[in-house]
């Protein structure tokens, strides 16, 4: 027997199935009004509803029984064919709904049916209700939470203890294939690639919130704290929210021994879905094949470009890295792309055939104006972004394509104004960010080499240049400092906690440089230059130099 999600192709088919079950069982005790009412909510419409979560059991492709969640706490639907009942079907359908809910479950029962539902742990609340026609009994599946949690350092502490990264996506699929995969209701779009996955979502996320859209964000690494990975309009999951799913799945986590990012993205999935938004944007965390992300399935795959990062991972060359990464395309779904390297995109072509998906490109960006908002012109569109960081161009052009090819296909509207104010209004921070005025201070999260490569194209245009640099340990940060040196002599190398990350005296070997382990020092001197300063490198350093300075030393 199968469980899932219902599809919208089928949909004509429960129907039929919950009229047929109905018509036998519970409208004997209906009046004429109550078999209205019942009808009434029997429509597509009703399994359209983005507040109702219907599953299904299929036996040989045909459905056998079906339930719906509406409002994350109401089972309001649950029937299964005579010739399937008594066999398990309904309790497992059952399970299912009810590991998706937080507290608890209610459901109004049939007179028939309460039998059933008291056996299953529900226990009444009144009486034999009438309204509208319809019969029931109101009930309740109460729910006691262990609270091995009482706040938010506590919930980060164990997600801290658990596996870092596991690159088997095994333990995890598993967990979601027996909570009957839930994130498959969400329209998604998935952005991988090696550099430009939070600017591209950026860009995305501000034209569909211009438009008028409800948009779910799931990001990495953190640069404010581990809540701004999971956004909704641009607002962070609150701490107690965390707490929450966490002392309701924490002993499921522990069952599948889930991972630490798994256990993020499965509580982005579930606080996306229990706030009904309308599209997510998740972004790959390492790769694309293996990543936790790519359980879900998107309307669109995105990859950025391709270079040489996480090589002990992904690969030593091009073409490996190009292979993972172009692991998130799906069978039939389309993945665009703005990488140009032949090698690459030779990979693409191949994974593409083997999805029957279609490869798309960026079309040729034309026109481009440097300054302190760069312009270009995409297709018919005349795009002004509020940065004079360049390399945004070609993040903001991927993001239109992925927009028009998702409004060509009718998965998602907008209007031109939409499109134009929602790329100005993109600002994504750590990326060639003003973060200090006198002097002038700038962050940008320049993490690898094709990174400094791109960032060194933004800041040659600046002069009296000052930079404040330090990377993980297992960077090609050589090549960075050399890249850096191009610009200014004027280098220092600082330190910062991560678990990969190097002594500024390792990075700085073999170059003159300046060293200055303490990055707060180094920016403390750095207020009496007569230029530009940049603090760049590793979005872990980008992160921590970053939050110093708006919020200790601008006060």
């Amino acid at each position: 027997m199968e469980y899932r999600l219902l599809d919208k192709k089928e949909i004509n088919q429960v129907i039929l199935l919950v009229d047929k079950v109905a018509k036998k069982h519970i409208f004997n005790d209906y009046d004429q009004e109550g078999i209205d009412s019942f009808n009434q909510v029997n429509q597509e419409s009703f399994y359209l509803d983005r507040h109702n979560l219907t599953y299904v059991a299929l036996e040989n492709d045909q459905i056998v029984a079906m339930a719906t969640l509406s409002n994350n706490n109401h089972l309001s639907l649950l029937f299964v064919l005579d010739s399937y009942q008594h066999l398990g079907i309904g309790i497992k359908l059952l399970e299912i709904i009810d590991n998706l809910v937080l507290g608890d479950l209610s459901v109004n029962s049939g007179i028939e049916a309460k039998d059933f539902y008291l056996k299953a742990g529900f226990e009444l609340t009144d009486n034999l209700i009438k309204k509208d026609g319809i019969l029931y009994y109101p009930m309740v599946k109460k729910r006691e939470v262990k609270q091995q949690f009482e706040n938010y350092d506590q919930v980060i502490e164990f997600i801290n203890s658990q596996k870092d990264r596991v690159y088997s996506l095994d333990n995890f699929k598993r967990y979601m294939d027996d909570l009957g995969n839930p994130q498959l209701i969400l329209d998604c779009i998935h952005i991988g690639g090696t550099n430009g996955k939070g600017s591209t979502t950026n860009y995305i996320k501000e034209v569909l919130k211009q438009a008028g859209y409800r948009v779910a964000t799931f990001t990495s690494p953190a640069l404010y704290s581990r809540l701004d990975i999971i956004r909704i309009n641009d607002q962070f999951i609150d701490d107690k929210t965390m707490v929450k799913y966490a002392n309701r799945y924490v002993d499921l986590w522990l069952k599948y021994e889930i991972s630490m990012f798994e256990i993020e993205v499965f509580i982005a999935i579930m606080y996306f879905i229990e706030n009904n938004v309308d599209i997510a944007i998740f972004e790959v965390g390492l790769g694309g094949l293996l990543d936790a992300t790519n359980i879900i399935k998107p309307m669109l795959a995105i990859n950025t470009n391709i270079g040489l990062d996480h090589v002990d991972y992904l690969g030593h060359d091009y073409q490996s890295i190009a292979l993972n990464k172009a692991g998130i395309v799906k069978d039939g779904i389309d993945y665009l792309t703005g990488e140009t390297k032949p090698e690459c995109l030779e990979v693409f072509k191949e994974v593409c055939k083997k999805h029957h998906s279609q490869l798309l490109q960026v079309q040729p960006i034309t026109n481009i104006i440097d300054g302190n908002n760069v312009a270009y012109r995409y297709r018919n569109y005349d795009i002004i972004l509020d940065t004079p960081a360049l390399y945004q161009i070609k993040n903001s052009a991927l993001a239109l394509e992925a927009l028009l090819y998702l409004k060509k296909h009718q998965l998602i509207s907008f209007s031109d104004d939409d499109l134009l104010q929602g790329m100005y209004n993109a600002k994504w921070p750590g990326r060639f960010e003003m973060v200090h005025i006198n002097p002038v201070i700038i962050v940008d999260g320049a993490h690898n080499k094709e990174g400094i490569d791109a960032f060194y194209e933004c800041a040659k245009k600046y002069d009296n240049i000052k930079i404040i640099f330090s990377a993980l340990r297992d960077k090609d940060y050589k090549h960075m400092i050399e890249k850096l040196l191009q610009l200014t002599d004027d280098i220092t190398i600082c330190e910062f906690e991560h678990v990969r990350a190097s002594t500024a005296k390792d990075l700085a070997k073999g170059f003159e440089v300046k060293i200055q382990p303490d990055y707060k020092q180094a920016i403390k001197e750095s207020l009496h230059h007569q230029g530009t300063v940049f603090v760049t490198g590793s979005l872990y350093f980008i992160s921590k130099v970053r939050n110093y300075i708006l919020n200790e030393l601008n006060g």
